[in-house]
């Protein structure tokens, strides 16, 4: 019998083979497939120079015996030879050491996938010529598994994350490293972790995990970020989190803007009960800082002949500086304030130290005096920034303004955010004259 010849796109389906046939793969396991420079090294290969012109080549294909894994199966593929100046046909035969015939596949697919793309690339044999550095690097360069590869990017990340984002991302590579160990793969060379699994993962965190998709959507795109950091440093060709699609999000209650009864109320107990905490209020509403930025504002960075807030990288969310306007009527606040004392570094400071008060004081006190009303724990500081704008769009500022307001990159992030608050950014519209 003529043996078949398969092509190199074998289906492959995770969730059967990577769990079902790991004891029998052993050492052998797919994670075991050589990279491109162990290729080279082992075949011969040499690299294309900038002076060569390309190479003719037929293309790697399996010969799979008829399907028999009592016969002995290997990857065929044709490569030019400079000094016998013809295409020499080369066999590749570590595909028998896989024990089943589905993992055989995939790992014979990993195998032709990566001889292809070499052979595209102009890589032939040579025995006069020397490897270059690059293929020396590759060949030593370090291989990671998938859980220590997660590891590895987390802790390179670490130094660009800012303190709050950072138990973000530890939470996101535990999640993921306890999914990898569920799944046996936490020896899977993380070089053959593809798209279909980061689906599988999603997957997981949509399903089984029970997470809303805003969640879902956050933890992909951390693992996204850490897998960049790996492509960056040469350790994977693709992010295979790149092009997963976002879930759609619901309509979220967190932070909701007050209604104009519910701040009358609030502003009548803290004026009385703690006119430092509504100081602190009015900066978030004032000019759309968020809670952890106002507390550490330094008086430095007010500018009031400008009406100016300055607002520094270190202390921004997205760790860009830039400014917003400080309203003429919370101008006035501040100059009348006795609770604005100049005279410190910061305008909330500890009382004990010179630095900015911590990160929970101003909500504690917000939410002890603020319990007696019965607000539920959608309505939090965060809530006043929302209301600002709420009261600034429906007070007729442009959009325009409320962008530069918000330091929002764009105005299509402005407007989704406007749509987020239940502001329909299109009733301008009905303002237009009749003919």
């Amino acid at each position: 019998m003529v043996p078949k010849v398969v092509g190199s796109s074998p289906i492959f389906h995770p969730k059967s083979s990577q769990v079902a046939h790991y004891q029998q793969l052993g050492k052998h396991f797919i994670s075991s497939a050589p990279n491109f420079g162990a290729i080279c090294a082992k075949i011969g290969l040499k690299k294309l120079q900038p002076t060569e012109d390309m190479y003719p080549f037929k293309k790697a294909r399996l010969n799979d015996c008829a399907g028999n894994l009592s016969g002995r199966w290997y990857v065929e593929f044709s490569v030019w030879d400079t000094q016998k100046s013809k295409l020499v046909r080369k066999r590749y035969y570590e595909v028998n050491n896989i024990a089943s015939e589905q993992d055989r596949r995939v790992y014979a697919n990993r195998i032709i996938q990566q001889l292809n793309k070499l052979l595209k690339e102009g890589y032939h044999f040579d025995v006069n010529k020397v490897p270059s550095p690059s293929q020396s690097e590759n060949q030593e360069k370090r291989t990671y598994t998938t859980s220590d590869a997660a590891t590895y990017a987390l802790e390179i990340k670490k130094a660009s994350l800012r303190s709050t984002s950072y138990p973000s991302y530890k939470s996101t590579v535990k999640i993921f490293k306890k999914w990898v160990s569920e799944n046996h793969l936490q020896e899977l060379d993380v070089t053959y972790f593809d798209k279909l699994r980061a689906v599988y993962f999603d997957d997981y965190l949509l399903v089984e995990c029970g997470f809303a998709a805003k969640t879902v959507n956050g933890h992909v795109s951390y693992l996204k970020s850490l897998f960049q950091v790996l492509v960056e440093h040469e350790v994977i060709r693709n992010n295979p989190f790149k092009n997963l699609k976002k879930h759609k999000e619901g309509e979220s209650r967190r932070n909701m803007a007050f209604n104009e009864k519910q701040m009358a109320a609030i502003k009548k107990i803290l004026q009385k009960k703690d006119p430092g905490l509504w100081l602190f209020i009015q900066f978030i509403y004032y000019c759309y800082l968020r809670p952890n930025e106002v507390r550490q504002l330094k008086h430095s960075f007010l500018r009031l002949d400008k009406n100016q807030i300055y607002v520094p990288g270190h202390i921004s969310k997205n760790g860009k500086e830039g400014y917003v306007t400080m309203p003429e009527s919370f101008h006035n606040v501040l100059v009348e304030s006795k609770e604005f004392n100049s005279g410190q570094e910061y305008v909330f400071q500890s009382r004990s130290e010179v630095k900015p008060i911590s990160k929970n004081v101003m909500g504690e006190r917000y939410r002890n005096l603020t319990k007696d009303l019965n607000l539920s724990s959608d309505y939090t500081l965060y809530s006043w920034k929302h209301s600002g704008v709420v009261a600034a769009y429906r007070a007729g500022i442009d959009i325009k303004t409320i962008q530069s307001q918000c330091r929002h990159h764009s105005l299509e992030q402005t407007d989704i955010y406007l749509k987020s608050l239940g502001l329909n950014v299109n009733l301008a519209v009905n303002k237009m004259p009749e003919l």
